[in-house]
């Protein structure tokens, strides 16, 4: 399975120049936790509403602070024809939630760990579906 086919789209992308007021409130309108930081087509860095809390609130930074100045620079990032197995992977070696997903230069959607998750609990589901239903329905005796 490709991870085009697991991954959250749309993305919420802002500029760097963009004030960490503006990014919380589009975090809140999107509902999301992570927003993409990119000038063009390519991704400059993601900040997350961690982020957020531990370098702009905790220490006491102005909310028209540019979220380029907060953000986590050089994300690692996925493509979106790798297999499933290669973010799984990459989840395992890093500390992170969210890995945002490229493909042909630009970032197309976030991959996290709950697309991950939803889609093993589907996969299960849709394996179980037909032994549940073989179990539960009634044996027919010959005569």
């Amino acid at each position: 399975m490709k991870i085009k086919d697991v991954m959250s789209t749309p993305v919420v992308v802002v500029p760097p120049i963009t004030p960490v007021r503006d990014v919380a409130r589009h975090m809140d309108y999107s509902g999301v936790g992570c927003v993409v930081v990119s000038e063009g087509r390519g991704i400059a860095g993601l900040v997350t509403d961690r982020d957020l809390a531990v370098r702009v609130l905790a220490q006491d930074r102005d909310g028209d602070t540019p979220v380029g100045q907060v953000m986590s620079e050089h994300p690692v990032v996925v493509q979106a024809e790798d297999e499933v197995e290669v973010a799984f992977d990459t989840f395992r070696r890093h500390s992170f939630r969210r890995l945002p997903v490229a493909a042909e230069g630009g970032v197309v959607g976030m991959l996290t760990i709950d697309d991950l998750l939803l889609q093993m609990h589907q996969l299960t589901a849709d394996l179980l579906t037909p032994v549940v239903k073989e179990i539960s329905e009634p044996q027919h005796q010959s005569d």
